[in-house]
């Protein structure tokens, strides 16, 4: 999961609960202040037929208000029983300023446990549904009501029922507009967060790209030092001022071991002269024989360790080959005819379709890459070298197969790094540098190519360079080089 993504989902989430509390917060207070306001016409509603005379309080009833009064008893006497204060005389007062249902009684839809608050002489205070589905706050007390023309005085249980439906559909609109606003507001601000984390990432991306095309052949590249003064800016001036000092070791390594080398070159090949002259020219005692060999031997290892290191120092510094149009089967010609007189008794073949296979190369080079292969191959103790070469496409295909002990799985994917070599208990690999193999991959990626293996152990191993094949139109005088390739090319037996 990127950067990116982890901060809209994380942001994203974040205001979406502070959205979330927003509106269960405005939920809750309009829910707190609408029922208040029922409560409030009720409580109104209520003193306006508990004071005063009862045909003034009941021309001041809104016209939505629903009311009943149940006369009990004479002023004084208070019920016993819920029952008693159902089975009193209703009221009503046909004239009226206006209509009012009194064929629907609240009393009539109120609960006993209700009820009995009256009994009780507390206020009493309920819901109570009208036949339609109408919901209604209920409230009622018992009081003395005066009837002034009679001069009669009752003890009544007075109720009054303001709608509350209109309140219930406010607050079902509500909470679906408050889901709307934050679901919407999630999703506009989720787009706005990631668009804006692409604009405040973008220089981490930049940085990003040019640290990624910085390598060990190539630590000119820098970072660019964005214009603001922030962190980022920080960030790129001290990846900057760390590669400045990579770049600087590098260098220094890079002079340390080209020099080392040519310094070696001279003493390695004084000793391989000295060496050579003692044993042809004196006559050392067999003991002397042995010992001197030995020398010849490890100096000229020693001669090739230096001149491996020199290649890899040409190629740290940026070292390029020259190139130029050339026949691939010439090299693999010319490395059989070079080796097979040093073999020890094991064959080298080439085997080829076409006399001609072109690329863009440089001989020398080339040469030296089948070498460093076929040396690998008859170091591992392989008694058949087969030198394939084929081409496919735009591509040009050399295999160096042999039918040595293979290369351990576990070592293959180390097998081009410097100075890496195969465990000699395991194979007879033990003999050179390690340097070889590197310098292979070295030649074939200047030549915009490349290698790789395929091995078992006990069943040989598949070198594979693949380098683009030569277009001839690419060629400025239209001609083929020179070519002192035999018609007749040793194919596999």
């Amino acid at each position: 999961m990127t950067l990116r993504l982890r901060l809209t989902i994380f942001y994203s989430a974040f205001i979406a609960v502070i959205l979330s509390a927003m509106a269960v917060s405005v939920y809750l207070l309009t829910e707190r202040s609408l029922s208040t306001s029922v409560e409030e016409r009720a409580q109104q509603a209520l003193s306006d037929l508990s004071e005063g005379a009862i045909l003034t309080g009941l021309q001041k009833l809104p016209g939505d208000v629903y009311y009943q009064i149940v006369l009990l008893s004479d002023e004084g006497i208070t019920p016993s029983s819920v029952q008693d204060i159902r089975d009193g005389f209703t009221y009503t007062d046909p004239s009226r300023f206006r209509e009012n249902p009194t064929e629907y009684q609240p009393l009539d839809h109120l609960g006993d446990r209700t009820v009995q608050a009256l009994v009780d002489g507390e206020p009493m205070a309920g819901y109570a549904s009208l036949p339609d589905g109408e919901r209604l706050r209920v409230l009622g007390e018992l009081t003395a009501i005066t009837f002034p023309a009679q001069g009669l005085t009752f003890t009544a249980a007075i109720m009054v029922g303001v709608p509350a439906s209109g309140v219930e559909a406010t607050l079902e609109q509500l909470a679906q507009d408050l889901g709307l606003a934050v679901v919407g507001s999630f999703l506009i601000f989720g787009l706005g967060v990631w668009w804006l984390s692409r604009q405040v990432l973008a220089p981490v991306q930049r940085v990003t790209q040019a640290a990624a095309r910085v390598s060990s052949r190539d630590l000119s590249q820098r970072v660019p030092v964005p214009a603001s003064q922030d962190e980022m800016r920080a960030l790129a001036v001290a990846i900057n001022h760390m590669l400045d000092r990579l770049q600087e070791s590098f260098e220094t390594q890079r002079r340390f071991t080209a020099d080392a080398s040519h310094e070696l070159r001279t003493p390695v090949t004084a000793i391989v002269g000295h060496t050579n002259y003692l044993l042809r020219r004196t006559r050392p005692s067999p003991e002397q024989v042995d010992s001197l060999t030995v020398i010849r031997q490890e100096a000229e290892r020693m001669a090739k360790l230096v001149n491996d290191l020199l290649e890899l120092a040409r190629a740290d510094a940026g070292f390029a080959i020259d190139t130029e149009p050339m026949n691939l089967v010439e090299v693999l010609e010319a490395v059989r005819d070079e080796l097979a007189p040093v073999t020890g008794g094991a064959t080298i073949e080439v085997d080829c379709a076409k006399p001609l296979v072109e690329v863009e190369g440089d001989p020398a080079r080339l040469k030296q890459v089948v070498l460093n292969l076929v040396h690998n191959a008859l170091n591992a103790g392989a008694q058949r070298v087969r030198l394939d070469l084929g081409s496919s496409g735009h591509e040009v295909h050399l295999q160096v197969l042999d039918d040595g002990p293979g290369i351990p799985s576990e070592a293959i994917p180390h097998l081009f790094d410097r100075f890496y070599r195969v465990d000699g208990a395991r194979s007879t690999r033990g003999n050179g540098s390690g340097l070889g193999l590197a310098i292979v991959r070295w030649i074939v990626q200047q030549h915009g190519g490349t290698v790789d293996v395929a091995s078992r152990a006990g069943e040989g191993s598949v070198f594979t360079v693949t380098l683009p094949l030569h277009d001839p139109r690419s060629t400025s005088n239209g001609e083929h080089p020179r070519q002192s390739l035999p018609q007749a090319v040793a194919l596999r037996s």
